[in-house]
């Protein structure tokens, strides 16, 4: 069961919804914070986002991106690696990565997108590919803070690899425009 949420938007104005993870247990598997689907359509950074590899392992563990975004997959390991991705059963793409080099991929749609490595089965990451840029790592203590956001009513969800499925199914109703909301 998902713990408590406590959320508040004091300023309707100024966009802002602000909260905390309260069970200790979800804060530390929590590293994303975002909004599920806020009306309009939203362009890309134009720079690309970068996803390391380094001592066979991927870094940063969670990378969140825009859909449409550029992504950098880079390699400073000195072996061969590959970038096998995912979305559900379908793949996007399986590419090899030669030690210190890098390539780009363009990923267009929302979702969780899986990454692993064909030659080290230790290496696992994933990509979150949000429909909007209203989306934040809490804090160590859980507090977070997203800004800008526009007036209304949202789903608010959370991710983190370490998350089981019911968690991260989790949909938390917030608005934007009310007081502070305490969600179980």
């Amino acid at each position: 069961m998902l713990a408590a949420l406590t959320l508040a938007a004091p300023f309707a104005r100024a966009g802002t919804l602000s909260g905390s993870i309260d069970d200790p247990a979800l804060r530390r598997k929590t590293t994303l914070v975002y909004v599920e689907s806020v009306p309009g359509k939203f362009s890309p950074p134009a720079t690309a986002a970068i996803i390391n590899q380094i001592g066979n392992t991927y870094a940063p563990r969670v990378l969140p991106v825009l859909a449409g975004q550029k992504v950098e997959f880079q390699s400073q390991d000195p072996e061969l690696h590959n970038v096998y991705a995912r979305a559900g059963k379908s793949v996007l793409f399986n590419q090899a990565l030669l030690p210190k080099n890098k390539f780009e991929k363009t990923i267009a749609e929302p979702g969780i997108v899986h990454l692993s490595c064909n030659i080290h089965k230790e290496m696992s990451a994933d990509i979150l590919v949000l429909q909007n840029p209203f989306f934040v790592a809490p804090d160590k203590s859980g507090k977070f803070t997203i800004e800008g956001i526009p007036s209304g009513d949202y789903t608010l969800r959370i991710f983190g690899p370490e998350l089981n499925d019911e968690q991260r199914a989790k949909k938390i109703p917030v608005s934007a425009d009310s007081s502070p909301v305490k969600v179980i």
